[in-house]
């Protein structure tokens, strides 16, 4: 499965977001596709392929303690 997540930083927390950016390490399930920096309404989003929606979440769940976080199933458009 193919998901998105996009990080807003929480104010006061962009040092703390960096550090988990570099540091936090996907488990062997999950499969990074991209994570990239924005600039527009969003600061950051990670693509990446998780087996499920529970082994996604906790993936999620380790940057939330310095960005709210929206997550979204996706899937590539064929043709």
């Amino acid at each position: 499965m193919l998901f998105m997540t996009t990080l807003d930083v929480i104010p006061g927390k962009i040092e703390d977001l960096l550090y988990l950016t570099k540091k936090v390490k996907a488990p062997e399930n999950i499969k990074i596709k991209q994570f990239l920096k924005l600039l527009g309404a969003h600061d950051f989003v990670i693509i990446y392929e998780a087996p499920n929606e529970s082994e996604a979440l906790d993936f999620v769940l380790k940057f939330t303690t310095a960005a709210s976080t929206r997550t979204s199933l996706s899937s590539p458009v064929e043709g």
